[in-house]
């Protein structure tokens, strides 16, 4: 123990106080306490580009998220992880791409802060979006959600192929919710059924330089309904979609429904 406070010590080059706080931290970190002489070189000068010693004074818990981090993320993927991080972006991982690429997610987005977004959460966002109705994106419908979720589960089309399309996608978990709904709003319903035009609409349309305030045309094209009435339309497109008789939806004339006594089709 004494000789890694020494190494610190001689690594940081600074004022105690910066020091002590390393050193604090680290006696946090089981993985630090048993690192050998090379990581702790390594970790130090990571701890140098995250937190800069002439800047502001992190947090104690701050620096011992960071270390715990550091040591749980495969080496491969440490220079990325402090480059998110001296970015302020306080990622908990490097997610990939299944080609390897950096998916992304560290930045800032429309999404709530305290949301973890990863390839799996941008997976039901798809969902949502391949459905037809139009329904406040920030605060989804229980009954949007749930449908969202089956989709998922049961792998189904269009779904299917926009999550292979997107996922492969460097950086997809940067943009915001509202470009991917947009993304696949606004595209050729049949384009999914051809996976290199699906890339390539892909590649010439998402398009964003704040991912944490999307622009009204993304919005639009997302067709985010902020409305209250929204959740129970969302509800009444549902309904007309798993076979049940909807006012306004379904076509009255179509043989399937029998007609009773009142205007009112039934099953």
């Amino acid at each position: 123990a004494s000789q890694k406070k020494e190494i610190l010590r001689l690594e940081m080059d600074t004022d105690n106080s910066y020091v002590q706080n390393l050193l604090l931290a680290a006696e946090n970190v089981e993985a630090f306490k048993k690192a050998i002489e090379h990581d702790i070189h390594k970790i130090v000068n990571a701890v140098k580009k995250v937190f800069p010693v002439d800047g502001k004074t992190p947090e104690l818990a701050t620096v011992i998220q960071f270390l715990k981090t550091w040591f749980e993320t495969e080496h491969i993927d440490r220079g990325l992880l402090v480059k998110e991080w001296a970015k302020g972006n306080r990622v908990s991982a490097i997610q990939r791409t299944e080609s390897g690429a950096n998916a992304g997610g560290g930045n800032k987005t429309d999404r709530n802060p305290d949301y973890e977004h990863t390839l799996d959460t941008l997976d039901v966002e798809i969902a949502m979006a391949t459905l037809p109705m139009d329904f406040n994106i920030y605060e989804l419908p229980g009954s949007v959600y749930r449908r969202a979720k089956e989709i998922v589960k049961k792998k189904e089309s269009p779904f299917k192929e926009w999550s292979a399309a997107l996922r492969a996608t460097p950086g997809i978990l940067d943009y915001s919710r509202a470009a991917i709904f947009a993304l696949i709003r606004s595209a050729h319903p049949e384009f999914y059924h051809y996976p290199g035009r699906l890339q390539g609409y892909i590649n010439a349309n998402l398009t964003e330089t704040d991912h944490e305030n999307p622009t009204e045309e993304a919005l639009t094209a997302a067709r985010h309904t902020p409305e209250k009435d929204a959740v129970e339309e969302a509800n009444r497109q549902l309904a007309a979609a798993r076979g049940e008789y909807v006012e306004g939806i379904s076509d009255p004339n179509d043989p399937k429904w029998v007609k009773t006594g009142t205007s009112q089709p039934t099953t």
